[in-house]
């Protein structure tokens, strides 16, 4: 089973100084893994020590197939 790429999306929960309302940041990380399973493990890992309350909103199969550096 060869590895693919996929979007994960993860939303962070920050207060806003001004305001005191949460606020939701929302990123796209590209992941190289096997399954979603296997993304979701590696983001949790990166995440493990995040302070502010996060979590995976979507992981999707990417169509990107090869990245060329």
């Amino acid at each position: 089973m060869d590895e693919k790429y996929f979007i994960s999306r993860v939303t962070t929960d920050t207060i806003d100084e001004v305001t005191g309302k949460v606020k939701k940041i929302k990123e796209e990380k590209l992941v190289k893994g096997f399954s979603p399973t296997d993304v979701e493990a590696k983001i949790t890992k990166v995440y493990e020590n995040y302070s502010q309350n996060w979590r995976i909103t979507a992981i999707v199969e990417s169509r990107i197939d090869e990245v060329i550096e």
